[in-house]
């Protein structure tokens, strides 16, 4: 009886601690996680926090603030599918992805490109210029 009353005493103080337990952010704002982005040369780690800020918190930003998350994804997304990993040191580390991966990176750089031909107004004449940029090379990647 005793272990009964012990055993239900612990999970009755320990289940409201675990329920309160929720994922933590990577980032706290777009701009945070934009700002992350650019702290680091790996490109998976830029497409996550890019594409992390762009889910949970571009839902009431004005387009204008998005642009800049939406060409360096592009732009690192499509580097990375070309097996540019971003890591920088004495060895220059490059991969190979089978042929479906790196399509599938492709498909996802373009819908970020569509996008801001879609928002094309909205570009300053440097981003105009890189969002060219990209298509460019999105094309020269296949």
């Amino acid at each position: 009886m005793n272990r009964f009353l012990f055993l239900s005493l612990l999970i009755l103080l320990e289940f409201p601690l675990l329920a309160d337990s929720k994922p933590k952010a990577i980032c706290q704002s777009l701009s945070d996680c934009e700002t992350k982005a650019d702290a680091t040369s790996i490109h998976r780690k830029k497409i996550t926090l890019l594409s992390f800020g762009l889910t949970e918190y571009s839902k009431d930003a004005p387009v204008q603030k998005l642009i800049p998350s939406y060409l360096k994804r592009a732009r690192s997304i499509i580097l990375e599918a070309n097996g540019d990993t971003g890591y920088k040191g004495e060895v220059v580390l490059k991969v190979s992805h089978k042929p479906e991966y790196k399509q599938s990176q492709l498909i996802k750089a373009e819908e970020d490109l569509r996008f801001l031909e879609s928002n094309q107004s909205h570009l300053s004449k440097e981003q105009s210029s890189e969002l060219g940029e990209l298509q460019n090379l999105v094309s020269q990647s296949k």
